[in-house]
């Protein structure tokens, strides 16, 4: 996203997020009241965020909220031929690929990192006792806004009631901000 107002992105990111939080828990709460799977509740967060960004007259240009659904394949001869997704130096020097949940960006094309702008990493509230899961997605964040040089990273916790969802913001590989919405 950029805005005519360079200083105030990050503020803009918040409201922004904050706006799709609070249209997802008001009108979509059996998501959570019935435990509905991680996956239908980050659709929903990010139908909602795809929202916000249409309706924003701050925005330049046209951005598009998705899934990270072809940036991370292999192109050959003009075609896409495996998913590979996008390379992550874990702590133990270990490399893994990783899918990212959501991915704000300026163009569908593919293989292109520097139209990806912002991106979240979601978890469930009943999915973040996994300390191993947690630790990976915290070690992708700081590595994606380093290595593939994203604005910033969302780590967003969604818990049952809205006053307790939890957000980590990453910034150049370090976390910037954590808070509960």
């Amino acid at each position: 996203m950029r805005f005519h107002n360079h200083g105030n992105r990050l503020k803009k990111y918040m409201e922004r997020i904050q706006n799709s939080l609070n249209i997802l828990y008001d009108k979509e709460i059996d998501l959570f009241e019935n435990n509905l799977s991680e996956r239908a509740i980050v659709f929903r967060f990010a139908y909602h965020l795809q929202k916000q960004i249409e309706n924003d007259y701050f925005i330049e240009n046209d951005y598009f909220v998705d899934c990270d659904y072809n940036s991370s394949y292999i192109l050959e001869n003009w075609r896409y031929i495996a998913r590979e997704g996008k390379k992550i130096v874990n702590p133990d020097w270990s490399l893994t690929w990783r899918f990212i949940d959501i991915i704000v960006r300026s163009t569908r094309v593919p293989d292109r990192n520097d139209t990806d702008i912002i991106c979240f990493e979601c978890k469930k509230w009943n999915n973040i006792y996994n300390k191993k899961g947690m630790e990976k997605d915290r070690n992708n964040l700081k590595v994606l806004t380093t290595t593939y040089g994203y604005q910033y990273w969302f780590h967003l916790i969604f818990w049952t009631e809205k006053k307790s969802t939890e957000i980590e913001i990453y910034q150049n590989g370090e976390i910037q901000r954590k808070m509960i919405i």
